[in-house]
Parts: C-alpha cells; structure tokens; sequence
C-alpha cells in the first residue's frame, strides 16, 4: 500500500468537501474543508520549513499554520485571510465536537467554506 502525503489528502478532503455541500451535507463539507487547508499547510510546511519546532503534526490551529507559512515565504500575515483561517477552524470544532458551541452549517456557511479552502489552497500553492 502506498503511503500518500499531506498534500494528496488535502486534494481529497477537497473533494469530499465539495461532494459533500452538492449532496446537503454541510457539517462533514465545513469540517473537510478545515482539513483540507489545514494539510495544505503542513505539505508546505513540510517541503519548506522545519516542522518540528511547534508541534506541526499535531495542531489544527489554522492561524498557527499560516503564520508559520507567512514567516518562511516571507508573506505579510493578512488579517482578512487569518478571519477566514479563524471561520474554517470555528467550522471544524463547532461541528465535529459536542461540547464546542454544537452549531448546524447552513448551504451559505458551507459554500463559504468551500470558497475560503480553495482560495486558500491556491494561495499555498502559488508560493
């Protein structure tokens, strides 16, 4: 069995995200497209950085990871970007953990996060 990397799973998340939003499910699409940015961001971490001095392989902190992606390419931190680093990652806890605020992702929210996870990931790849 191959192993796949970080960036493959963010394609698929992607994937599943978009899968998800065009059946109605808008929970599982918020929660895919979190991970999807959020191993975008690893891969270029990973190819790019030293991802071991924060805890890399373990946080699902968004704005922890593009900050870290704006000190190696050498990026001003965006703070519109980092509002919407801040929605995808309200997203993944409020609908994936019971005692987070336990909200229901309208068709609206969830297309939001498709929209902010494939401007994100073009970004990352951009650099």
């Amino acid at each position: 069995m191959a192993t796949i990397g970080y960036f493959e799973y963010s394609k698929r998340d992607f994937e599943y995200a978009v899968g998800n939003l065009s059946l109605g499910f808008y929970d599982p699409c918020g929660r895919f497209c979190q991970q999807s940015v959020e191993k975008r961001m690893k891969h270029y971490i990973e190819q790019n950085g030293d991802a071991s001095d924060f805890g890399f392989f373990t946080t699902h902190n968004l704005g922890r990871l593009y900050d870290r992606i704006c000190q190696i390419a050498g990026q001003k931190n965006d703070k519109a970007v980092r509002g919407d680093l801040s929605k995808l990652t309200d997203y993944y806890f409020d609908t994936n953990y019971p005692k987070a605020m336990n909200i229901e992702l309208t068709q609206e929210m969830a297309q939001e996060a498709v929209d902010i996870a494939a401007y994100v990931n073009e970004w990352i790849d951009g650099l």
